[in-house]
């Protein structure tokens, strides 16, 4: 679940993705034993939503660690060392092309992309890339993934107001909440997409405003999939269904594999000090392989785009563009990219939706 830390980043770009170095004030300090549990709390109500991917039971766990989610230490700080490298692999893709057909020459840097989060956590991500989003939107982008706007989305109660309270320590990001640049939205991917449908929708003809987002990423979420009440092909429809053309569905997962048992469930989840995440973090019946992803993807594309009037036929799949890159984590130095490690354990996957 993890990932080394990218080959070279600018020091500007490094200030921008780094969490606030301040302890934060919404839970006690742990010493740095990583395998800590955060003291019981009770949780908050669990919000109800009309449909969801997300198993209740993991919505739980996760829920529960909310009070430690932004220790460097913590039971989340493999996710904070994995976050500079979902910043190298998003200017990676949109290296490739974008939504961006015609760039302005006097800016051709500008932050022009709008970013959706999905079950954002409490923000180790979101909030790193909402603190890239200049405060003059008529200034060049400081990061290459350029972004101008960045909404995040959990059906935890709990993370999303912890991220909400966090995002507020740093007086840019917190601009950016007021402003509306930011948002955190306490909701599942499935009840944005009906919040788009049109009121005078019908069972024949499907009325929704178009895609808005350029950039839909999807980290460490595909193998908590519910499979009592969705699958990963359809939740990944749903994310493809809020990508513009030309835009990018961005995640990454763990594979199936013997190698990754042994790495991520029996070493991972051992107790400290060999563990590095809590007991009961995964299911390895759960991880999916890079062919599944992309199997998924390419029906996806093409259910994406049916209508009530027509259907997405196999042309649509053939103009998706596939990356699949693994993601190697060693003690002491971190995450690193290394192709050909996929069948390891974790990986980072894309697909452009054609344009």
């Amino acid at each position: 679940m993890a990932s080394l830390r990218p080959r070279t980043t600018p020091l500007r770009a490094l200030r921008s993705i780094q969490p606030l170095s301040s302890p934060s004030p919404l839970k006690p300090t742990l010493s740095a034993r990583p395998n800590i549990q955060p003291e019981t709390q009770t949780p908050a109500p669990i919000r109800k939503h009309s449909t969801s991917s997300v198993s209740a039971d993991e919505l739980s766990h996760f829920s529960g660690l909310a009070s430690s989610w932004w220790d460097p230490m913590g039971p989340s700080r493999i996710l904070h060392l994995m976050n500079p490298l979902r910043h190298e692999f998003i200017a990676s893709c949109l290296a490739e092309g974008s939504t961006e057909t015609t760039p302005s020459p006097s800016t051709p840097n500008s932050a022009t992309f709008n970013y959706l989060d999905v079950g954002c956590g409490g923000g180790i991500f979101a909030e790193s890339l909402a603190r890239t989003i200049p405060l003059d939107p008529n200034t060049a982008a400081p990061t290459p993934t350029r972004a101008a706007s960045m909404t995040a989305i959990d059906p935890s109660t709990n993370l999303i107001q912890i991220a909400r309270e966090h995002a507020r320590m740093d007086p840019t990001v917190d601009a950016h909440l007021r402003s509306g640049k930011f948002k955190y939205l306490n909701t599942t991917l499935e009840d944005v997409l009906a919040s788009t449908q049109s009121p005078e929708s019908t069972t024949t003809t499907a009325t929704t405003t178009p895609p808005q987002y350029d950039i839909v990423t999807l980290f460490e979420v595909l193998e908590h999939i519910d499979p009592k009440t969705s699958s990963p092909l359809t939740f990944l429809t749903n994310c493809l269904r809020a990508l513009k053309p030309g835009g990018w569905l961005i995640g990454s997962t763990i594979s199936r594999t013997v190698p990754s048992f042994i790495l991520n469930q029996l070493i991972a989840e051992a107790p400290w000090p060999i563990g590095v995440v809590p007991r009961g973090t995964h299911e390895w019946s759960k991880f999916v392989n890079p062919p599944e992803v992309k199997g998924w993807l390419q029906e996806g594309l093409m259910r994406a785009a049916d209508t009530g009037v027509s259907r997405g036929g196999a042309g649509v799949a053939e103009g998706m563009s596939w990356k699949c890159v693994g993601a190697v984590y060693v003690p002491g130095f971190g995450w690193k990219m290394v192709p050909g490690s996929e069948d390891w354990g974790n990986y980072f996957w894309a697909v452009r939706k054609g344009v």
